[in-house]
């Protein structure tokens, strides 16, 4: 039996060399704005003595926690998997948390293909995700773990999961998951979060893991396959986020980014209500060019690129609202 993932994805976690500078360029070249402090605040102090910061911001209707790793950080007996990321890739989106209905049947069913676990502890370690109050409060914090388990290998990126503590999500407000209404207002209110960008080494092979992995209740069919010359691609939507997982062909920004970093998130694309205002702030605070042509499909246009993975984890690219799912001139 498959996964069941609840109330969409949780947060983006990146490791960033810098937290004061990850924050700042969120904020200043994307108009993000903070959001769940007291969690953030709680998960922020989990290592005293060391260098780790933690954050959260709220961008395009999505939460992003920005970790900044320690090398002398253990949790629980488990290292850094933030540091050893930011050893071997540099800073880069480390996974999606999202909460699940059983983290036992979970955990064995990664396990059993092939997944380690990188840090495990009581879901309780922030205690604002164990006290929701009187009457919402599911007792047994203490005992039922947070998992953050080594799935890269199988679907391009790693996941976090718990099962929640809170009896009924909608009498919370400490989390705001993607997309999630009402939520609080954060940053400018320009951008709004498409999709993810995953290469991998193996499309169908991930197509595969994410059939057996998630269930249907929590994953859209694939669709939108596309090739080009340099590349082929499928999208599938995942607790609410759409993804696009992309494998090179040829040599080309692929698959140079797939030798360079191996498989993962290259790149978050954004909408903009007003896309000239998006790209002069981007461009007050790094290069903008024309987005890659990821697949060596002809014909796109209206697609903008900011060099963003350092400071923040992924290359940012803008398009304008309401150019639908497709680039121009794919269909």
């Amino acid at each position: 039996m498959a996964i069941t993932l609840l109330y969409g994805c949780a947060q983006v976690e990146t490791t960033a060399r810098d937290i004061a500078a990850a924050r700042a360029f969120f904020s200043d070249a994307l108009g993000a704005g903070p959001i769940e402090q007291e969690l953030a605040k709680q998960i922020d102090s989990i290592a005293p003595g060391t260098s780790y910061r933690c954050d959260h911001v709220g961008l395009g209707d999505a939460v992003f926690q920005l970790n900044q790793p320690d090398p002398r950080m253990v949790f629980n007996g488990h290292p850094s998997i933030h540091q050893a990321y930011l050893e071997r890739v540099g800073p880069c989106v480390t996974n999606l948390n999202f909460f699940v209905d059983d983290y036992v049947h979970a955990k064995a069913l990664l396990a059993d293909l092939g997944a380690s676990v990188h840090l495990e502890g009581p879901s309780s370690a922030a205690a604002a995700l164990a006290a929701y109050g009187q009457g919402n409060s599911r007792p047994g914090a203490d005992t039922r773990p947070f998992l953050f388990m080594g799935t890269r290998d199988l679907i391009g990126l790693d996941l976090e999961i718990m099962e929640p503590n809170f009896l009924r999500f909608a009498d919370q407000s400490v989390q705001y998951p993607a997309f999630v209404r009402p939520r609080p207002q954060t940053g400018d209110g320009n951008l709004l979060l498409e999709r993810l960008r995953i290469v991998v080494h193996d499309l169908e092979r991930t197509q595969r893991n994410l059939v057996r992995i998630f269930t249907p209740g929590c994953r859209s069919k694939p669709y939108a396959y596309r090739e080009g010359s340099s590349g082929r691609a499928f999208r599938i939507g995942l607790g609410g986020i759409e993804i696009e997982y992309c494998q090179p062909s040829v040599s080309g920004p692929l698959g140079e980014l797939l030798d360079r970093y191996g498989a993962g998130v290259i790149a978050i694309d954004f909408s903009a209500l007003d896309l000239d205002a998006a790209l002069v702030r981007a461009r007050e605070c790094a290069a903008v060019g024309e987005e890659p042509d990821w697949l060596g499909i002809a014909g796109r246009s209206g697609r903008h690129q900011v060099a963003s993975r350092d400071p923040i984890g992924f290359d940012t690219v803008l398009e304008p609202r309401g150019t639908g799912n497709f680039y121009q001139g794919d269909i």
